[in-house]
């Protein structure tokens, strides 16, 4: 679906005007309605607590743009994973390579699968930070809330935090009993399941335990008569367990343990397919007829998995507290013969075990805030043991790659906040140190024993609002990120040159304005430099990554943000942004271009890209999400709906293959019974079955793509007490 730039900025226009028009009876409605919930458990945009300055402050007060989703509105908007949401999140775009999830906020983010890979948004779950991108996809039973906090959050996030943070909280323990179960039944035998409970064990011990499992048959067909022709491809398994301690042994001292797991058996992120022919087509071959056909010769697998184990203590000594976060995972991500040239031969196919263990410390200090200043300091401490065991190459002889990979990564950081009178000026600095040592062996000779590279930076940040009242905040900032080099492990030499770190000088000004009750409306204009981007490219022989640093890209654009809640039982969300991203310099750009006459095949050369489009960054992106909460009896009716728009993007530098303009729908409606204990629910998402794609790349044999979800719709039960 295709939409005219200059119409979406007058619809999005169209719909702000409506929900404002309405303010005046709004406002007359929310003065009839009870007083507001605590502001932690608010659904009002206002009242959202948020850490993006490492402590809780509302929504409003923070001088950063954020997308806030709570638990309600990420169920009523069908967002289940991570993969979901940029359904909700203007500016930002997530696309998955191999399994490994890539997101892009604001036009900076990281194309590369390499071992290790952080990505260029941080991760982080109840403070713990998540130090790869592969396998990245998270469904979680008891999910309280995500922000996503756009542009480098280099002095307080820290490592690779170039595009962002996006950060979940989870619900935790209670000393009241509680849970919440749901059952789910829909289209391609989808199952899903999910369940949380808590309680008290003593006065000062309390304990938590979530869970979900899901499963679906594969919407791809197999048109291979060698391979099982007819047959439905990518039948999909998921399922996560976290369990949580609550101790509090005293009123000022807080200790929280967990340890949690989460599998999946999904080859849909490399279920891949020809978008033009490829190499080997003969007339009469296999053509593929649709978006979720499959080809290929190989029978497919990926797996991922990441198991771990926290312990978090705040302490409360009055003028400071301290929070120490030490937490240790393990990774695996493991790719069965992935048919790397979509073609119906083995030219290239990959089998590879990414696996690996994280160790990391974290420790802040936050002053009690009850001042003019408030101020945080803190030191990050991580150790990351990862391996390539193997990366098999079929060519279809065998070639074995065995590579290990130490990182070890240190940083110190402060950031204060100094108000004076209506003005709040904020400064923070962060140096961050980071050594690669790396070995490997392919076919059981030794390549390379020990190359070591360490990278320093300092991520600044400078804030300047004013603040005079609770509706209004002003702001302009500087702030700097910082994403260190890496070797190229996948194309691992004798000599091995890493490529430089990337980094990203952001300018941003923005508004966050409360006009009536009810009403918020948050905007912004930004201004970012990225130096030495990182991307890959494929070796045109054997399609194993190959890093390489783009030399500069800029990126201009705005984003507003506005919310219209009337009464408690209203809820309406727009959200709009605009991007202009560029490669300002990109002279030796390796690109794929078709060979003329051949048979689809491309040929890889190295170009001139300057001034082309950056990849995954569409112009345009608009999110609308509303709810309405229907009283009948005793029991109520919700019906939600979410719909979001990207126009068209890039998948490659050269701007050679586009992912055309696409709108997505979800929807559902919701019955809860007289108690608010049970619930009914139908729900679809992608309702129009809209086609779009998780990845589309091009290598020697022919440019490929991996479509996204289909219509998907069905029904869930719910139970909670």
């Amino acid at each position: 679906m295709r939409m005219n730039p200059l119409a979406t900025s007058a619809a999005a226009t169209a719909i702000a005007a409506a929900m404002l028009a309405a303010s005046p009876a709004a406002a007359q409605d929310a003065a009839n309605q009870p007083p507001a919930a605590p502001a932690a458990d608010s659904e009002t945009a206002g009242d959202i607590i948020v850490t993006a300055q490492r402590r809780a402050q509302r929504l409003q007060d923070v001088p950063i743009s954020i997308t806030a989703l709570t638990a309600n509105e990420l169920s009523s908007q069908g967002i289940t994973s991570t993969h979901d949401i940029a359904q909700s999140v203007t500016g930002l775009t997530i696309t998955e390579s191999g399994g490994y999830v890539q997101p892009f906020i604001r036009g900076v983010g990281s194309t590369v699968t390499n071992l290790g890979e952080p990505g260029s948004a941080a991760t982080y779950i109840d403070g713990v930070y998540m130090p790869t991108v592969n396998g990245q996809l998270y469904e979680l039973a008891n999910l309280e809330s995500i922000q996503v906090l756009k542009g480098p959050q280099g002095t307080l996030f820290g490592r690779n935090a170039n595009t962002g943070a996006i950060i979940i909280t989870t619900r935790q323990p209670a000393y009241q009993p509680a849970g919440s179960f749901t059952a789910s039944y829909g289209n391609f035998n989808a199952l899903n399941f999910a369940g949380f409970a808590t309680t008290g064990l003593s006065s000062n011990v309390a304990i938590s335990l979530a869970g979900n499992y899901s499963s679906h048959d594969g919407w791809f067909h197999n048109l291979n008569p060698a391979n099982g022709f007819g047959a439905r491809v990518g039948d999909a398994q998921h399922w996560t367990l976290r369990g949580t301690i609550l101790i509090e042994p005293a009123s000022n001292l807080k200790i929280t343990l967990s340890a949690d797991g989460m599998h999946g058996d999904d080859a849909s992120p490399i279920l891949t397919q020809p978008i033009n022919g490829y190499q080997g087509y003969l007339p009469g071959g296999l053509k593929i007829t649709g978006p979720y056909d499959f080809i290929g010769n190989e029978h497919v697998g990926y797996l991922t998995g990441q198991y771990g184990a926290s312990g978090r203590v705040n302490w409360d000594l009055g003028a400071v507290t301290v929070t120490s976060t030490t937490a240790w995972r393990h990774y695996l991500s493991r790719s069965v013969v992935y048919d790397s040239d979509t073609t119906p031969t083995r030219f290239v196919a990959i089998s590879n075990r990414d696996v690996g263990s994280n160790f990391t410390q974290e420790v802040l200090v936050n002053s009690a805030g009850t001042g003019p200043l408030t101020w945080v300091i803190g030191g990050f401490y991580l150790r990351q043991d990862g391996k390539l065991d193997p990366l098999e190459t079929l060519t279809p002889g065998v070639t074995d790659t065995y590579v290990q990979q130490v990182t070890e990564a240190f940083a110190g950081f402060a950031d204060a906040t100094l108000k004076l009178g209506d003005f709040e000026i904020t400064g923070g600095l962060r140096y961050s140190s980071e050594t690669k040592t790396i070995s490997g062996q392919r076919n059981g000779a030794a390549i390379v024993t020990g190359a070591k590279h360490t990278w320093n930076a300092a991520t600044p940040r400078v804030v300047l609002a004013y603040h005079p009242d609770h509706d209004l905040m002003l702001y302009a900032s500087f702030s700097e990120g910082f994403k260190s080099g890496a070797y190229n492990a996948n194309a691992l030499t004798a000599t091995p040159v890493p490529i430089n770190p990337e980094k990203v000088h952001a300018y941003e000004a923005g508004l966050k304005f409360a006009p009536m009750p009810g009403v918020t409306i948050n905007g912004s204009v930004f201004h970012y430099i990225t130096s030495d981007l990182q991307v890959q490219a494929l070796n045109p022989s054997t399609n194993l990554i190959e890093l390489r640093n783009a030399a500069k890209v800029r990126s201009n654009g705005a984003d507003l943000d506005i919310t219209y809640n009337p009464t408690r039982d209203l809820s309406l969300k727009l959200g709009v942004s605009y991007l202009n991203a560029v490669f300002t310099s990109f002279p030796n750009a390796q690109v794929y271009l078709p060979v003329a006459g051949s048979d689809g095949r491309n040929a890889s050369k190295i170009v001139d890209v300057t001034g082309k489009r950056n990849v995954r960054s569409p112009d345009w992106t608009l999110n609308f999400a509303a709810d309405y909460k229907i009283h009948v009896g005793e029991g109520s009716v919700v019906p939600s709906f979410n719909v979001y728009y990207s126009s068209k993007f890039y998948w490659t530098v050269d701007d050679r293959i586009v992912e055309p303009a696409h709108l997505v729908a979800n929807a559902s409606i919701t019955w809860n019974l007289p108690g608010d204990r049970f619930s009914v629910a139908i729900w679809g998402r992608n309702i129009t079955d809209e086609v779009r794609f998780r990845n589309v790349s091009a290598s020697g044999q022919a440019d490929r793509r991996a479509a996204d979800e289909p219509a998907l719709y069905g029904v869930r039960l719910g139970f909670k007490f």
